[in-house]
């Protein structure tokens, strides 16, 4: 079995610790408690023939103005990067976003995940790809467990590369 260390950031609130909580143990919780600093959380994955134990590092999210720690992305095998599709304030500079996370990581490609799609409406999500600067690889719900396993999914096979 190999391990690889992936990075789940983005802006506060957003749903990254949900997203993993799903992922890890099936659960979801309504009640918001800010991750502070990093969170790591682990579980074994198939992916081609191959187990893989995710090492996922749940970093705090952060606001415009702030910035994380560089030693967090140090060996760092694959990113996903989480926006709230309910509040734009999450996603109008996805593109600069992104780009910090990939200069502070050396990674290439960072997964782009739109998550809280229980919020909206399908005109509000349409409206929503139409505004985002970046491709979205997969619109998620961590509350209905919608696309949840295969954003991990992704995030393993990233980590292959």
């Amino acid at each position: 079995m190999i391990a690889k260390k992936v990075l789940l950031v983005g802006n506060f609130g957003v749903g990254k610790t949900s997203l993993i909580r799903r992922f890890v143990l099936n659960q979801f919780s309504e009640d918001y408690i800010s991750t502070i600093g990093v969170r790591v959380s682990s579980k074994i994955v198939s992916y081609e023939n191959q187990e893989i134990k995710l090492l996922i590092w749940d970093v705090a999210g952060t606001s415009e103005d702030e910035k994380i720690p560089k030693a967090y992305f140090l060996g760092a095998k694959a990113a996903m990067y989480v926006f709230d599709l309910s509040r734009e304030e999450t996603y109008l500079k996805l593109d600069e976003y992104v780009g910090n996370v990939k200069e502070l990581s050396g990674l290439k490609e960072i997964t782009i995940v739109g998550n809280k799609k229980d919020l909206l409406t399908e005109d509000e999500l349409l409206a929503v790809k139409n505004k985002v600067s970046l491709d979205i690889d997969l619109i998620t719900s961590a509350k209905e467990n919608e696309n949840v396993e295969n954003a991990f999914l992704k995030l393993a096979a990233n980590s292959l590369k």
